[in-house]
């Protein structure tokens, strides 16, 4: 049996001329024999079919892979006890091969007939976090105590490592596969990290020395604590060469000034060369992760500064996603990820601006496709509207998708935000194609049940509206109806409290605009069909650099032959005007409403080369 053998601390204090690792072959009374002077025995489950005497084993020879396994060391308190433990693995799907007493731990074994050492390493990860137990012997070239042996660490407490139940069970890989959990994508990088390093693919070679970097000296001096974890002066020396990782990465030490030290620790000195190399490899990689660009942490841990910086959770988050400049004319800009909330009331033309912007978002990203859910209106009204504004530019119709709650019978379907988000993920997935913008006209018309059948209602809606802007990767226009007391007839000046059912709405939004008519009550009498709109929220603004600013009333010309917004004219600037003051005498006869006063701008600032001219 290949094996292993490593004398402790004390062993070689007893008898300095007992070497202090041995690697081969060894019978079994060879096996007692060495055990009995002090070494602890350790054999590799998954071994190399050949060996070559003299040949020190590294992972890149291991080459035949029969088993899995776990290791449940109490010492991070994760169970209460062995027995605890024990009932656990007892209680799950997966009934073990072996189950081994270590002697301070447990072990647990699963035979696999058709493991690779690719499959090895996921499958680890996967039994890993599905008991909790201890991550760190995901490795190929993996050491276990041999049972029958003693473990001689601490002279004052000899324990015998036996076997407690051994069976015939054999999985393969595709069994093992369905009872357990999916392999996170951190602990995917972290397999193919260490196959990598394994097997030298793109990897730098290190060489060991024994200089130590002069600063290294200098931190001996400064904390007596980092002497006693380099000479390996405490319990558990592989916990005392993290901690020793941990006070460098502290006090400015580089990766390479770390790994000089660390391939030098009195653990690691017990090793071949290239096992000393990985050994150190391994702390470094962990502690110096943003280097790396690997560090992961859940969305519910709480992840510091260095690692939202290096993820790139800024204020710029997103692909820049641009629009028209009538209304994407700030710093930041919309960007993929975001939702942009529409308010306005009944009739005053939420869906004109919504359809114009949508287009514009289509002719200014033309390699993305754009989706407009219309629950209110059957998938041919949209299309002949479409059709209308792009006057002519056919060239977006096979870019641009209407999806209605009308079905081709006429039935009426009822979408929900679920089916929805389902419905974009599913193309992608199907097509290979991207989502670029997405309407969804509007949130009162959804239906509130969610995918479990559970009334989620408006607010449960509002929360999902950025969730699922993000998971597709998408701009989200989320479309949200006024009640007439809020908007009057179209014409009254809204606020972002004005939204449909709840003011959730506009916390779950990064831009708030809202829209209304303010010369309607005039139309009669010739008036412009002036669309008024504000942004009453920019989630990323740049006070005095933004063109357009939150809170400021802007206005655009609405064609009602094209349905088609632009600039106003300086004569319809001025006509507006005049009926300003027509509509507001109007508007206080309806005793209902509170009526201020305002004035509106064009969307470009005065004084700019725009609006001296007339573009139109």
């Amino acid at each position: 049996m290949l094996c292993r053998l490593i004398l402790p601390s004390w062993a070689r204090e007893a008898d300095p001329g007992l070497k202090p690792v041995l690697e081969g072959e060894f019978t079994n009374d060879e096996i007692i024999d060495y055990n009995t002077q002090g070494y602890n025995v350790y054999y590799l489950p998954n071994h190399p079919s050949t060996y070559q005497h003299g040949v020190i084993v590294d992972g890149s020879h291991i080459d035949r892979f029969n088993w899995v396994f776990v290791d449940c060391d109490l010492k991070d308190k994760k169970y209460t006890s062995k027995e605890h433990f024990i009932e656990t693995i007892g209680l799950s799907e997966i009934a073990p091969t072996k189950i081994v007493d270590s002697g301070h731990g447990v072990h647990v074994y699963w035979k696999v007939s058709d493991l690779t050492a690719q499959t090895y390493l996921r499958l680890q990860y996967r039994l890993m976090r599905l008991f909790k137990t201890d991550d760190s012997i995901a490795t190929l070239f993996q050491l276990m105590r041999l049972p029958g042996t003693v473990n001689t660490k601490n002279w004052d407490n000899l324990v015998l490592c036996e076997t407690l139940l051994e069976d015939d069970i054999t999985y393969t890989s595709e069994q093992l596969d369905k009872l357990l959990p999916n392999i996170t994508q951190e602990d995917e990088q972290r397999c193919v990290m260490h196959y990598n390093r394994t097997f030298h693919i793109n990897e730098v070679q290190i060489e060991i020395d024994d200089t130590l970097p002069a600063k290294f000296g200098q931190l001996i001096q400064d904390n007596k604590e980092v002497k006693e974890l380099f000479a390996g002066n405490v319990e558990d020396r592989s916990k005392g060469d993290f901690r020793l990782g941990h006070l460098m990465y502290a006090n400015g030490f580089s990766r390479e000034e770390a790994m000089s030290v660390l391939v030098n620790s009195a653990k690691a000195s017990q090793r071949a060369p290239h096992h000393r190399a990985s050994y150190a490899q391994g702390i470094v990689d962990k502690i110096w992760t943003f280097e790396l660009g690997t560090e992961k942490q859940k969305a519910d841990t709480s992840p510091t500064v260095r690692y939202i910086l290096q993820k790139g959770d800024s204020a710029l988050k997103g692909t820049r996603f641009p629009c028209n400049r009538l209304i994407d004319d700030t710093v930041h800009g919309f960007r993929l990820g975001q939702v942009i909330g529409i308010i306005g009331g009944s009739g005053v033309g939420k869906t004109t601006l919504t359809l114009n912007t949508f287009i514009w978002f289509a002719e200014n990203n033309p390699d993305y496709h754009h989706f407009f859910f219309s629950l209110e209106q059957p998938a041919g009204e949209i299309a002949a509207r479409i059709q209308t504004i792009c006057n002519g530019n056919e060239s977006l119709y096979d870019k641009i998708h209407v999806v209605s709650n009308y079905a081709d019978s006429g039935d009426f379907i009822n979408f929900s935000i679920d089916d929805i988000e389902k419905h974009l993920l599913d193309w992608q997935e199907q097509t290979g194609k991207k989502v670029g913008a997405c309407v969804i006209d509007h949130i009162g018309v959804l239906s509130k049940s969610d995918k479990n059948g559970e009334n989620e209602g408006l607010i449960g809606i509002c929360r999902r509206m950025k969730a699922i802007a993000v998971k597709v990767d998408m701009m989200l226009i989320m479309l949200s109806q006024a009640p007439r007391e809020k908007a009057g007839i179209g014409d009254l000046e809204l606020n972002k409290d004005a939204a449909f059912g709840t003011v959730f709405f506009e916390s779950f939004v990064d831009y708030c605009l809202c829209l209304w008519q303010p010369l309607k009550r005039m139309y009669a009498e010739g008036a412009p069909t002036i669309m008024a709109l504000k942004f009453a929220k920019i989630r990323h603004k740049k006070q005095g650099q933004d063109r357009i600013q939150e809170d400021v009333r802007y206005q655009l010309f609405f064609d009602p032959k094209t349905e088609i917004l632009r600039e106003t004219t300086q004569d319809e600037e001025v006509s507006a005007k005049f009926y300003l003051n027509k509509a507001t005498n109007a508007r206080k006869l309806d005793r209902k409403t509170d009526i201020l006063p305002y004035e509106s701008r064009h969307v470009f600032q005065e004084g700019s080369d725009e609006t001296k001219s007339n573009h139109h």
